[in-house]
């Protein structure tokens, strides 16, 4: 069966919450195929978990792909490898809200050549300062136009073939350098206009002030030479 939607997931090593998640993409089953990249090979309960999510064996919209380690490279190779004329990277701890599927396939039918994210949430374990952090991704992204990963970019596989995939060189910020690199190339930002959410561990772990001081600066740190090279675009072209 054709799908029009590639869902691509990438997985670090020794994670399980992807589980979770493909809960929640059962009904994009007629829809969409979903890509798991990760580094390890399947698990062993792989094929009774395709069984318990109601998946046929002979037509699963479910594949492991075992890339090469690096967020940036799983997702390059799971996109190179991907059947849909879309492409739609969800982190492994995201989660849907009931509309997050429709509205991103209506989204996608208007706006085809755009590039799509969602809004984004914190999960129930999030420390209460991140209502903060909650406020300022909608404010990053809506009045900066700098969506994040976590946020479910939605894109057309020409469009990324034509940006060239994600940056597996950078340390890190290969999702932010993405949608820089597609401003340059003007496309257009699109707002799905729905919510995913997200776990905030890694601001329980690291602690709060910590963590979000880092993200202000390594995003600014990167955002600025990539707005002086829009700014040249726009200026000199």
């Amino acid at each position: 069966m054709a799908r029009s939607l590639s869902i691509i997931i990438p997985v670090a090593k020794e994670d399980s919450v992807w589980r979770e998640l493909l809960w929640e993409l059962v009904p994009m089953r007629n829809e969409a195929e979903i890509v798991i990249a990760a580094t390890e090979y399947q698990p062993e309960d792989w094929i009774s978990l395709q069984q318990s999510w109601g998946f046929d064996a002979l037509d699963s919209p479910v594949r492991w792909l075992k890339c090469p380690a690096g967020r940036a490279s799983q997702m390059n190779e799971a996109a190179r490898q991907a059947a849909g004329g879309y492409l739609w990277f969800l982190h492994a701890d995201s989660r849907l809200a009931e509309d997050s599927i429709s509205a991103l396939m209506a989204s996608l039918g208007r706006h085809p050549d755009d590039l799509h994210y969602f809004d984004l949430e914190f999960q129930s374990d999030a420390p209460v300062m991140m209502r903060l952090n909650a406020w300022g991704v909608w404010f990053r992204s809506h009045i900066f136009n700098m969506p994040f990963g976590d946020q479910g970019l939605a894109i057309s596989k020409i469009n990324f073939d034509q940006l060239g995939g994600y940056d597996e060189t950078l340390p890190y910020g290969e999702d932010h350098h993405l949608v820089w690199t597609a401003r340059i190339a003007g496309l257009k930002l699109r707002a799905v206009k729905a919510t995913l959410s997200t776990s905030a561990r890694k601001y329980q772990q690291r602690g709060w002030w910590r963590t979000t001081y880092t993200h202000v600066w390594l995003t600014w740190k990167q955002a600025i030479p990539m707005y002086c090279r829009l700014l040249k675009r726009r200026w000199f072209s």
